[in-house]
């Protein structure tokens, strides 16, 4: 491959090319199979909310804004739908690709910018969240943006590189809290290192990272608030050993509840090793600040994370560490660099790409369950029933955004335990710590429950104690074969009191 990339700018391009189109059929491929759960529901919701609604509900969710402005400002163009919003985050992974190709050529070589694009593309943590409407391929691709610049800015000592770093540590400080993390690390190193080098530039860092601050301290003040919340509750369970070691295999599964490519996982790890020992301790073909800030991004917020969990609330969950997973790709694609024998590059290449694109396949028709089939199924079964009950969230949410308005969906909580997400944002969901609020004596309504995962059974338990069952529908998801499954309890209020 090396000496096909060496022949002319063009023919790197249309490599490039490829790879991007690669990208696009695999980021692109089934992703409106599933339908959107909890987090997509509230992701959905919020937006469809004005600007100055966004700002205040999300200060509720523990969550920065951007990542809802920039989606909010998509769908004025093109509408709300579950295609929209989730075609956002393919845009995010792609935007990852093309930022590492244009800027990672002046960190890797030419050549060593389309072996990161690849290793990029290999990643199935990527593929697994370009098919969710959430933050974090934007995380990640602002944090991948700090990492490039901030090498580049160390190396060649360049003011406007210095300027992308500011701009790509205020978009990761605004886009997601491990993406603070990695900056607020990356700039202390940036400091230190200058500082140690007797770099004159220390003092125009200061100057612009002082810049940066005040830019970021409107949402700062915010962030002290949300920390104070989270003491009181935060629904992050404690950490386990379960947890610190799924933080560094997960990002080799498609979904964080399947299986790994353990085949992937070992090459990376063990590509990654390979050039920490020849770096680090043979002291061979040195990366330097390359090698040094992708482990520090990677693993200093991790820590972080992890020192918070341990000593005050847990906040350490593999799903963030979507923000920073593209910093495993770094010590592999140093690998391709300076490996010289190019059969084994050629085949190490050939076996990811293959693994992940028969991972990608079987992952793309994954479903989180059947809600949108719920809901037409109440549709057309059940004209009369106009009232649905949950006593999760997360049947809630995604109920309440494929019910028509003549449904009313209602949150069941009597003793305010549940604090997963703010429930605000949804028009369609209202509230309630009493069944006898919303319903008269021997009104028909409908409880949403999952098949076989008892869920908060004391609520559900309680609004069972206070009807009468007419019937119970199993509704099951037909899109996979071993999909989940509802039951829509069919009730009567027999006027009981709430215990």
């Amino acid at each position: 491959m090396d000496s096909i990339l060496r022949l002319n700018r063009v023919n790197k391009n249309y490599w490039f090319l490829a790879i991007f189109l690669a990208a696009v059929l695999l980021y692109m491929f089934n992703i409106n199979f599933s339908d959107i759960w909890i987090d997509e529901a509230f992701t959905k919701a919020l937006v469809k909310h004005s600007f100055g609604d966004i700002t205040e509900l999300i200060k509720s969710d523990y969550h920065p804004p951007l990542y809802f402005y920039g989606l909010k400002i998509f769908v004025l163009l093109f509408g709300v739908s579950d295609f929209t919003i989730r075609l956002f985050s393919v845009f995010g992974v792609l935007a990852i690709i093309a930022l590492g190709y244009f800027a990672g050529q002046r960190v890797f070589g030419k050549p060593g910018a389309l072996y990161f694009c690849l290793l990029i593309l290999v990643l199935p943590m990527l593929v697994s969240f370009s098919h969710e409407a959430r933050m974090y391929t934007w995380g990640a691709f602002s944090v991948t943006g700090i990492y490039l610049y901030s090498v580049l800015f160390l190396i060649e000592n360049k003011l406007k590189d210095l300027l992308l770093l500011m701009l790509f540590s205020l978009l990761a400080a605004y886009t997601h809290y491990y993406g603070l993390l990695a900056a607020f690390w990356v700039n202390v190193f940036v400091l230190a290192y200058l500082l140690f080098r007797k770099n004159k530039n220390w003092k125009i860092f200061l100057g612009y990272s002082f810049i940066t601050l005040l830019l970021y301290l409107p949402w700062l003040i915010v962030l002290l608030r949300q920390l104070g919340e989270v003491e009181k509750s935060f629904w992050v369970p404690p950490v386990a050993l379960a947890t610190i070691l799924s933080c560094f295999i997960t990002p080799f599964a498609q979904k964080i509840w399947l299986t790994p490519s353990w085949t992937i996982l070992i090459i990376f790890y063990g590509l990654t090793l390979w050039v920490i020992f020849k770096s680090y301790v043979l002291k061979k073909d040195r990366q330097g600040v390359k090698l040094d800030l992708a482990i520090l991004i990677f693993g200093l917020p991790f820590l972080t994370a992890l020192a918070m969990s341990l000593f005050s609330q847990s906040i350490l969950f593999v799903r963030y560490m979507a923000n920073l997973v593209v910093m495993l790709a770094i010590p592999p694609t140093l690998f391709f660099i300076t490996f010289k024998n190019k059969l084994i590059k050629g085949i190490i290449l050939a076996v990811l790409l293959g693994f992940n694109f028969v991972l990608s396949y079987q992952a793309s028709f994954f479903s989180y369950g059947p809600y949108k089939q719920s809901v037409e199924y109440l549709h057309r079964n059940y004209t009369g029933t106009k009232k649905v009950f949950h006593v999760v969230e997360v049947t809630a949410g995604p109920f309440a955004e494929y019910s028509s308005s003549d449904i009313r969906n209602y949150w069941y909580d009597p003793d305010s335990t549940i604090v997963y997400t703010n429930m605000k944002v949804f028009s369609n969901l209202q509230p309630t710590d009493s069944i006898g609020k919303v319903l008269k004596k021997d009104e028909q309504f409908c409880l949403a429950s999952f098949a076989y995962l008892p869920f908060n059974e004391k609520n559900q338990n309680r609004i069972l104690a206070q009807s009468q069952l007419i019937k119970i529908d199993t509704v099951v998801d037909n899109k996979t074969e071993y999909g989940t499954s509802f039951f829509l309890y069919f009730l009567k209020y027999n006027g009981s009191a709430d215990n």
